[in-house]
């Protein structure tokens, strides 16, 4: 409350903590976060004039004016994403929303085992690409471009290619190593950054 009146905000959500136990959890879902954070943008959305919007499932407190006016749960009622969206419409009919870190004020198991995982991971994937395969097969292209060949190459390439790809690599491991230290996980999660994206894109593909 106190940081939703500190910021005047409409709408507030939080980013908890994720419970993650075994290798694979942990190489996937932090995976996932990393990219999240790049689509979702979250220090941009309380910014009126970004178009960044986000909405956590675990915890959303939404002021009773804002949320009518937006249409409440009926605007979202076949929604598969129907969290994010609740930002979605918040910011779009013009009120103020904002994001803060709960740390383990705020935690849940989001998904028990690789199965639930990967089922989970895949709906949040194809559902912001509006359920369009090609979208998604974009996307999915566009993962592998960046985030599995630069590694994939580095034994068979020389000269400028080896130093493109593995100035990428680096990065890569670099940022899910610092999104790891953020989920209270290993910075060494970082090299498992072409695993997790890779198993992604295996799983989106053999689901859809």
């Amino acid at each position: 409350m106190t940081m939703a009146d500190a910021g005047q905000l409409d709408h507030l959500t939080l980013m908890g903590d994720i419970e993650m136990h075994g290798f694979w959890e942990k190489a996937v879902l932090t995976f996932f976060a990393l990219g999240f954070y790049i689509g979702t943008n979250p220090s941009a959305v309380s910014d009126p004039k970004s178009r960044s919007y986000l909405g956590i499932g675990a915890f959303q407190l939404p002021k009773r004016p804002a949320y009518q006016a937006s249409g409440t749960h009926r605007r979202l009622a076949m929604e598969v994403v129907d969290d994010i969206n609740l930002g979605k419409i918040v910011k779009r009919a013009g009120f103020r929303s904002g994001v803060g870190m709960a740390g383990e004020f705020v935690a849940v198991r989001w998904h028990a085992g690789l199965g639930n995982m990967v089922r989970g991971v895949t709906k949040n994937f194809f559902a912001p690409a509006d359920f369009n395969t090609a979208t998604a097969a974009a996307q999915l292209a566009g993962i592998c471009c960046t985030d599995v060949l630069p590694f994939a190459v580095l034994p068979f390439v020389r000269g400028w290619v080896f130093a493109l790809a593995l100035s990428s690599a680096v990065a890569a491991v670099a940022a899910q190593a610092a999104t790891a230290r953020v989920m209270k996980a290993s910075p060494f999660c970082g090299l498992t950054h072409p695993m997790g994206a890779a198993l992604s894109v295996i799983c989106c593909c053999v689901l859809r």
